[in-house]
């Protein structure tokens, strides 16, 4: 999605409550414009970025060390 959303449709777009958007993510860094009129408004882009800040990758080299350990314990 492109463009920019106020905080209902943001935290609607992410699958977050108003709230979480509002009290966790803008003030732990999520990118917003605050306009004159006190509206917030959020780049639905910078909301993917900033997921993908607490994206987890599979760490293969772990799974492999653990399966090699697993087998050497039977």
């Amino acid at each position: 999605m492109d463009g920019w959303g106020k905080i209902k449709p943001a935290a609607k777009y992410a699958g977050v409550s108003e709230g979480t958007l509002r009290k966790d993510w803008l003030k732990n860094g999520l990118k917003h414009a605050l306009l004159p009129s006190g509206s917030v408004l959020i780049r639905y882009s910078s909301i993917d970025e900033f997921l993908a800040r607490f994206t987890k990758q599979d760490d293969l080299v772990s799974d492999v060390v653990s399966g090699v350990l697993k087998d050497l314990r039977r």
